[in-house]
């Protein structure tokens, strides 16, 4: 029987860059500084999944993957 209520969490490895790694640290630490102490890494790599999620909800895949295209057409190329 399962635990109602109870939130189930999977590890997932995730590959990121140092310089992504670093701003979510960076945001995290915005946060907390701000009163918000439960701010960490994952919490807002799962923030960040969850805006995409919002984005690209009800889209039709060709729209998805457009979406990525323009995206990666806006970012400067480090």
């Amino acid at each position: 029987m399962e635990n109602v209520g109870r939130r189930r969490y999977r590890v997932v490895a995730a590959t990121l860059r140092d310089r992504d790694v670093a701003e979510a640290d960076r945001i995290a630490e915005a946060l907390r500084d701000q009163g918000w102490h439960y701010s960490n890494r994952s919490f807002v790599i799962r923030a960040a999944l969850v805006c995409l999620s919002d984005t690209l909800h009800g889209k039709p895949p060709a729209e998805m993957v457009q979406y990525f295209i323009d995206r990666r057409a806006r970012r400067p190329q480090l």
